[in-house]
């Protein structure tokens, strides 16, 4: 059940990532400052749970030991 977090966790850090860096850009390039400044403002948030997530999957995913 963590692990199946850890994965949703993740891609809800990547779209909120991609998804802020591209409106951030466009706004700025529009010239909307005040709504610009917001969007890269939560990048770093989306990153860390970019980073949450990955490493939830990391360290709880089974491995497999099987050396033929």
């Amino acid at each position: 059940m963590i692990l199946l977090l850890g994965r949703i966790v993740f891609f809800v850090g990547l779209l909120v990532t991609v998804v802020s860096l591209i409106a951030g850009f466009s706004l700025l390039y529009m010239n909307i400052q005040n709504w610009a400044q917001f969007c890269f403002m939560v990048v770093p948030l989306g990153f860390m749970l970019l980073f949450a997530g990955l490493s939830t999957n990391v360290l709880l995913e089974d491995r497999s030991n099987d050396k033929n």
